[in-house]
């Protein structure tokens, strides 16, 4: 991790050239968490980012940017046993540092409108992750006991790794020589979970906003 961040730092300082244009941005994202046993689980969050935008010629441009990325997922359940009701509430919070490197190619509709596909690799590292639970419980009309509790996902021993590595792209437009919109998908290649004989990989979609500094 340290690698990545030590040759991003060069690439972004070495982006200050007077070709080179700044850029912040926010978006949604949204993460699929797909284990090989089980149902899929869909976590939403959104992102902001800083990077620098570098032309390479031909219509050509790299993208990299350094990006928070926070995810989340919220399940509530109720059972209900005669005059007995319990109901769980299950919240979780992912936080990531992501290096996307993204190379476009683009062509311009009009003097203010330029249309690109991008695509490149991502390297995301864990923050901080963990998960409340909530257990409320009540009989008839008389409220009851409530014991809530969190976990660090990321603790000693966990079984859930931080990394991932992802490779994506998607389409985009810039507007006035000064707006970026453009959605992507990105696949997750690494194995997320330490247990045996099971799989967990994240795939991302963003949507995002950027500003660029001309």
């Amino acid at each position: 991790m340290k690698r990545i961040i030590t040759l991003t730092t060069i690439i972004l300082l070495t982006a200050t050239s007077a070709f080179a244009q700044v850029n912040i941005g926010a978006g949604y994202s949204g993460t699929s968490m797909n284990p090989s046993e089980g149902d899929n689980q869909w976590y939403n969050g959104f992102h902001v980012s800083v990077g620098y935008n570098i032309p390479l010629g031909l219509g050509f441009e790299f993208s990299p940017s350094i990006e928070y990325n926070y995810l989340n997922r919220h399940k509530k359940e109720t059972v209900e046993l005669e005059n007995i009701s319990v109901t769980t509430k299950n919240n979780f919070n992912e936080h990531y540092l992501n290096i996307p490197l993204m190379f476009n190619y683009g062509y311009e509709i009009t003097p203010n409108a330029r249309i690109f596909i991008f695509a490149g690799p991502t390297g995301s590292f864990g923050l901080y992750a963990d998960h409340t639970a909530k257990t409320e419980s009540s009989l008839g009309d008389n409220s009851g006991s409530s014991d809530k509790t969190t976990e660090s996902l990321w603790k000693s021993g966990s079984d859930y790794r931080r990394w991932d590595v992802k490779i994506g792209g998607g389409i985009g437009i810039d507007i006035c020589r000064h707006w970026r919109i453009q959605v992507g998908y990105d696949y997750g290649l690494i194995n997320r979970t330490k247990v045996d004989d099971m799989k967990l990989h994240h795939h991302n979609l963003k949507a995002g906003l950027t500003y660029m500094f001309r």
